[in-house]
């Protein structure tokens, strides 16, 4: 049978031992002074009291005096009161921030952070900042100055990229290291390092300039082609010629000859030859500007290197003018394919007093500079004047070419 004497004994060293563990998480959590020192008192007392009961219980002449009675009731109580300061210790301990909580807020998180005082030396620091200083160092840093030192001198497996504070780890991944002073209200000379992960975005930037690299390379086999259709299309122009060179030429040269060993009243029969001659003259010359053109041949041209041909106003019933317009269009049409990298030419013509303006412009890059005239322009420029005409090149704000031509005039 159990002696009721041991078990209110039991009972009473089973409330010290709650009393004690209440004490103890008081004590950690850092409670209020006056509590701790209550729960303390409350221990000692219930311990004291647990030892007499025990001793009580063992001497069979104590036990008769001893105030058996009261210690159910002290027992519940110092229960009952160890289980509610429990409670309200842990509710009180998840609302309050301590420096536990700090700590374990700050080592989950991705980024590394470390706080150190005026002197360099570390105060805080978190798991991430742990591992990747491990990697830099080999070691926990203590003081500032040696993490510092092991960034601006990166240990072999940790490569320093472009940009500021970037590295690559050894498992891939790219950090950002900043050490920045705390704000006001902060102690005095406390600094705070970071690393921030930026795998992702170095990643994504790394993608776009290998994209932008390829953008690059397909741009200058654009303009390659570009040039290459232009110079085809010159190929063309002057296979064509040599074949009207040829056929029509050679046949001018053998009337003409025919024609010299007859009467003069044949003389009026040489003016198609002397014609011809004539543009062979300017084809050999590499004046194109006297090479008989058509609108449509130049819209044609103007769409194989996909260029819009726009005609602003019309062109004037006159043959030196329209020569000189057609031959400035197809010029700009090619100068645009190969250098201003444009898309529409427009030419626009007008007619004041006599004279015939003509503005031809494009919707391309504008120029750096004066425009040098190539042989090309030197051709079409010597071919106006020769009109009695005037050729203006304007490359600010947009390049322009500007025709002043005089109506009436023949060519020489």
């Amino acid at each position: 049978m159990i002696d009721p004497h041991r078990l209110f004994a039991g009972l009473v060293f089973l409330a010290a031992a709650a009393q004690l563990l209440l004490c103890l998480y008081r004590f950690f959590c850092r409670s209020g002074l006056a509590s701790r020192v209550v729960d303390t008192a409350l221990f000692l007392a219930l311990l004291l009291l647990s030892a007499y009961s025990t001793d009580a219980a063992l001497n069979r002449e104590f036990a008769a005096a001893f105030p058996w009675l009261l210690l159910p009731a002290v027992s519940v109580f110092s229960l009952a009161h160890s289980a509610i300061g429990l409670l309200r210790a842990y509710r009180s301990d998840r609302a309050t921030l301590s420096p536990a909580s700090v700590k374990e807020t700050l080592d989950n998180l991705n980024s590394g952070i470390l706080f150190a005082d005026a002197s360099g030396r570390v105060v805080l620091v978190n798991h991430t900042m742990v591992r990747l200083a491990a990697a830099l160092t080999g070691s926990c840093p203590q003081l500032l100055s040696e993490l510092l030192s092991a960034l601006d001198a990166p240990k072999r497996g940790v490569e320093r990229l472009e940009g500021e504070g970037l590295y690559r780890f050894p498992d891939g991944r790219v950090w950002r290291f900043r050490t920045v002073p705390l704000s006001a209200g902060a102690p005095v000379g406390f600094t705070q390092t970071t690393a921030q992960d930026m795998t992702e975005l170095q990643e994504a930037n790394e993608r776009l300039a290998q994209e932008n690299e390829a953008l690059q390379q397909a741009n200058a086999s654009m303009r390659r082609m570009l040039e290459r259709v232009a110079d085809r299309i010159r190929e063309q122009e002057t296979l064509a010629l040599k074949m009207r060179i040829h056929n029509d030429i050679g046949a001018s040269l053998i009337a003409l000859s025919e024609l010299a060993a007859k009467e003069p009243r044949y003389s009026a029969s040489m003016d198609e030859p002397l014609k011809t001659l004539r543009f062979a003259i300017s084809c050999f010359s590499r004046d194109r500007a006297d090479i008989p053109l058509v609108l449509e041949d130049v819209r044609l041209q103007a769409e194989r290197m996909n260029i819009e041909l726009v005609l602003d106003g019309y062109i004037p019933q006159d043959d030196m003018i329209e020569r000189l317009v057609l031959a400035a269009a197809r010029e700009c049409v090619t100068n645009c394919a190969r250098h201003a990298k444009g898309g529409v030419v427009t030419v626009k013509v007008t007619e004041l007093s006599g004279i015939c303006t003509v503005t031809i412009t494009n919707d391309g890059a504008v120029p750096q500079g004066p425009v040098t005239e190539g042989g090309g322009l030197s051709a079409l420029r010597r071919s106006v004047e020769r009109a009695g005409g005037e050729m203006h090149i304007s490359h600010s704000p947009r390049f322009a070419l500007i025709l002043n031509l005089p109506k009436g005039e023949q060519m020489p």
